[in-house]
């Protein structure tokens, strides 16, 4: 009888995606790599021979979960050829994916802060992770307003600061994300956020008996 072919991208995902829940559930402190292991339906040796340590897991999974969320957003928004819908779109759906009122969801966003800034945290000595994960963001954001710009729907003083626009955007979120899930009014929360973006595409944009002139 020839061996069982084992593919081992499939494991891999297998014990991120049961790790991801698990940590989304209890956080990282609580969460054992034999937990991991029993919830994955295999055994602790196992997940071993895939990762060296707990805190590779969960960089792994949450570099995971991130960039799959990526693809989704850049998927999505894609398909938006007016890049200021696609603006928008792009902040709604962020909103959307990174849900407050889904307990998972903030738990991972709690999690993902402490161990970025703890000492000890798991993503201490990776924050270069993060960084290029949030470069992403960035980027994305910075391409739909330079497509803004090309197509003169947006003011082309804004190709200039691109940059610096998207980081302030992005660090926006990340304050008023916070801001909310310490008073626990999430509706207030995507109102907030509809209500700056609306505001800022309308500091933004070029009307219509500007353009061409």
């Amino acid at each position: 009888m020839s061996p069982k072919f084992i593919d081992k991208s499939e494991k891999t995902r297998e014990i991120t995606k049961t790790a991801l829940r698990l940590f989304s559930r209890k956080g990282y402190t609580a969460t054992s790599v034999g937990q991991i292991a029993d919830s994955a339906c295999m055994g602790k040796g196992t997940v071993y021979e895939y990762f060296s340590s707990k805190e590779e897991i969960f960089i792994r999974a949450i570099s995971d979960w991130i960039m799959e969320t990526l693809d989704r957003l850049d998927e999505m928004t894609g398909q938006i050829p007016d890049p200021l819908h696609r603006f928008e779109s792009f902040f709604k759906m962020m909103r959307e994916i990174f849900n407050f009122k889904d307990p998972g969801t903030v738990k991972l966003f709690v999690e993902i802060n402490q161990q970025t800034f703890t000492e000890n945290g798991a993503f201490k000595k990776h924050r270069h992770i993060i960084k290029e994960m949030r470069s992403k963001f960035c980027r994305m954001v910075e391409d739909i307003l330079l497509d803004g710009v090309s197509k003169k729907l947006v003011w082309p003083e804004v190709a200039r600061e691109a940059h610096k626009i998207a980081v302030n955007l992005l660090a926006y979120l990340d304050g008023i994300g916070i801001h909310y899930l310490i008073s626990e009014n999430y509706p207030e929360y995507e109102e907030q956020v509809d209500f700056y973006i609306k505001n800022f595409i309308n500091a933004i944009i070029i009307k219509p008996d500007h353009r061409g002139s």
